[in-house]
């Protein structure tokens, strides 16, 4: 898992204008909407949509790309076992895209002048959510046979993890949605937004401990499909 993650940091910090393309794409769809005084929920749903996307498509694409071009299974041949090879370059990615959103995730704090518990709410709950995406985006990728199926995987399937943990609608209570999106870890991305920009309290430890057991499962998952999925990407039409 080490090479895996010391690989992919030179990668990145390599490639500065795309590190800076990333810092400052975000900033620029957060900040009319945090400086407009948007309603909490709009706002809300419109964040955890960004973050979710943005983890989800850097993680698929690449994965996508390093297979077509051969890079993959030349890493693969090295001997990195498919599970240190995959946790490794996920885990990477997603402690990336937290410095990257970062500063977007900062903004809306800063606007809607959030106190410090909320605030270390959402950096928890960004860093969960960030590696449940990039854990979607390895599978997303496994299953493409493209960069543009990729692309479609990614969209759909953030969009309705998002749906089920209840961003785009409240559930009625008792009711299968209501059960369903507590299990849903971007529920607790969304839950601490709307506690930063609308001064609510942060979540509970029901929802934490939910959201970070559900991650935990997904990434034991990956272990196991990881030789599946560095065989389907070094071979996609296998």
């Amino acid at each position: 898992m080490s090479a895996a993650w010391a690989l992919a940091w030179r990668i990145a910090l390599r490639r500065r204008r795309l590190l800076v393309l990333n810092v400052l794409v975000p900033l620029v769809l957060v900040g009319p909407v945090a400086l407009a005084d948007a309603p909490t929920q709009h706002a809300a749903a419109v964040y955890a949509v960004l973050f979710v996307t943005f983890a989800t498509f850097g993680a698929a694409i690449p994965w996508v790309r390093d297979g077509e071009s051969g890079w993959l299974e030349r890493l693969a041949l090295r001997g990195l076992p498919p599970a240190a090879l995959v946790l490794g370059r996920t885990a990477a990615a997603a402690a990336l895209d937290f410095l990257q959103l970062a500063p977007a995730a900062v903004l809306i704090a800063g606007v809607s002048r959030a106190g410090p518990a909320q605030v270390a709410a959402l950096a928890g709950a960004l860093a969960v959510a960030l590696a449940l995406a990039n854990l979607l985006g390895c599978w997303v990728a496994a299953l493409a046979r493209s960069v543009a199926e990729a692309a479609l995987f990614g969209a759909v399937s953030a969009l309705l993890l998002l749906h089920g943990a209840g961003t785009f609608r409240t559930p009625v209570p008792g009711s299968l949605g209501a059960a369903v999106e507590g299990w849903i870890p971007f529920r607790l991305l969304h839950e601490s937004l709307l506690a930063v920009a609308g001064g609510g309290p942060p979540p509970g430890p029901v929802l934490w401990g939910t959201g970070v057991a559900v991650t935990l499962l997904a990434a034991g998952i990956t272990v196991l499909g990881a030789p599946w999925m560095v065989a389907r990407l070094t071979r996609p039409e296998g």
